[in-house]
């Protein structure tokens, strides 16, 4: 693709509606990852004119304090430049809208300011504040994370539907309860290795701080007019009875969704072992088929929600960061680089979710871990 239609793509995909920022001659769209000249780094508010704005060059080790203020500001991301298009940035860091947060980089490269608003605005009326911040600032060398299981989490009701089950049925969950519970920390393990995350079991809780993921028995519907925070599976029109929004897992307290550039150590979230039972009697996930689907399920999406704890987002390829990870989990399951996911109910159809591919943001997890941890 070539310089010219690569602006012309972002110009109309990227920015459809914030709008492309013009030059000054009010001819030309211009692409903010090559065209617009760097912010001043000196702590003074810019009125923003779009949803991305340049730091420029930082130098590896060099730390920045960031600023985003506005209504409808969710999250700020922290780009670097991707080698394979000048309309695209991939995400190495980030931290919470209207507050201060500080950013060390990684690598010397160019370095943006994506303003993640809620998808509701019409265009971006924020503010951005940069400048140097403390040089002695490190992220954290890793995350430890603690999973721990809620008594009769495959049973009360767990996979037991109270409905039709007898008490054989939870017998048999019961006595799969201890070896289910290590084949899940065991996966997860596996599927964390060689990153700074680290799987601990409950009673493992270590002296720094750490964030805790459970294993609960619940079964939990969306609230009607809510976005269920992850991991939702589409409703079947074409059974009534299957129409509920099932929640299998998210971040809590509920509707946190992530947290962005890992600011917070100590966060939680759940997954809802009773939502795998799916939407009704009828509507049961392939889940409960054998003990390797239970615990493929539940580890996945588990390290679906760690990811979120870290930060990822929901991603635009079928992965572990697919905001429908339970939907796939009957094979193995990778953090892939992809571009990132916006989502929103659709007006008047709370069971309906309106998914948005942010074709400007990449993101690569593994990347991503090796800016936000100290290595």
């Amino acid at each position: 693709m070539t310089r010219d239609i690569a602006r012309w793509v972002w110009c109309v995909v990227v920015l459809a509606a914030a709008g492309c920022p013009v030059s000054p001659d009010g001819d030309a769209r211009v692409n903010p990852f090559t065209d617009l000249p760097p912010v001043a780094m000196n702590g003074r508010p810019v009125a923003l004119e779009n949803d991305i704005a340049v730091l420029g060059t930082l130098q590896a080790g060099d730390v920045v304090r960031l600023r985003v203020d506005g209504d409808g500001v969710q999250r700020v991301l922290i780009l670097t430049d991707d080698e394979t298009s000048d309309a695209t940035g991939v995400m190495v860091g980030g931290g919470p809208g209207n507050a201060g947060f500080q950013f060390r980089a990684a690598r010397t490269a160019r370095h943006f300011v994506f303003v993640q608003s809620e998808p509701s605005a019409d265009r971006i009326r924020a503010t951005l504040s940069a400048e140097a911040g403390d040089p002695s600032y490190m992220p954290p060398s890793s995350q430890r994370v603690v999973v721990r299981f809620d008594d009769g989490f495959l049973s009360e009701p767990g996979l037991f539907d109270p409905t039709t089950g007898t008490d054989d049925q939870r017998a048999f969950l019961d006595s799969i309860s201890d070896p289910v519970r290590e084949q899940i920390v065991e996966r997860l393990r596996d599927i964390f290795d060689g990153t700074p995350i680290q799987i601990l079991e409950d009673g493992d809780d270590p002296a720094e701080p750490f964030s805790v993921v459970t294993i609960s028995p619940e079964r939990v519907t969306a609230d009607s007019g809510e976005l269920a925070a992850d991991a939702i599976q589409p409703p079947d029109t074409s059974r009534p009875e299957c129409l509920d929004v099932v929640v299998f897992g998210e971040v809590l307290p509920s509707g946190s969704g992530l947290d962005p550039g890992n600011q917070v150590l100590n966060d939680e979230a759940v997954v809802y072992v009773g939502s795998f039972q799916g939407r009704g009697e009828t509507c049961q996930t392939a889940a409960i088929n054998s003990v390797n689907n239970i615990v493929l399920g539940i580890s996945q999406t588990a390290a679906h929600e760690i990811g979120h704890l870290v930060g990822l987002h929901h991603s635009a390829l079928i992965g572990i960061m697919d905001r429908s990870v339970s939907l796939a989990f009957q094979r193995e399951l990778d953090f892939d680089r992809a571009q990132i996911l916006t989502e929103r109910r659709a007006e008047g159809d709370a069971s309906t979710v309106v998914t948005t591919v942010v074709t400007s943001v990449v993101q690569d997890p593994f990347v991503y871990f090796d800016s936000i941890f100290a290595r």
